[in-house]
């Protein structure tokens, strides 16, 4: 097997490229949950599925809500700071608002999901 190069271990990665990756992440997720739903769904005429997750305990559910709710509103949120960016690129795409942005994104979706996840 081939050695890494030695820059990869050096550098930190940078909150950008994480926060980056975790867009498209959660992006691909919510594209799988949602399919996935709803083909159960269209298949699901007798609601078996909606009838096992009413059987499910307490923290069972609060676990599957909050691997929907939470993916969506990190999702949402990187959305949401594109279309600033689209329609504000010469202010808010540099490099310190870039960053700024990525923190705030992170440190807002752990209290609106759990905010959205009481609305349930």
């Amino acid at each position: 097997m081939k050695n890494i190069s030695p820059h990869v271990n050096i550098y930190k990665f940078p909150i950008t490229a994480i926060s980056s990756i975790a867009t498209r992440i959660t992006g691909l997720s919510l594209t799988g949950i949602y399919v996935g739903s709803g083909i159960v769904c269209f298949f699901d005429k007798k609601d078996y599925f909606k009838n096992q997750y009413d059987k499910l305990s307490y923290i069972n559910k609060k676990i599957i809500n909050y691997s929907i709710i939470g993916p969506s509103v990190y999702h949402s949120l990187g959305g949401f700071r594109h279309i600033i960016w689209d329609k504000y690129p010469e202010i808010f795409l540099k490099n310190n608002s870039v960053k700024k942005s990525s923190f705030l994104i992170f440190s807002l979706t752990v209290p609106l999901t759990y905010f959205f996840e009481k609305l349930i």
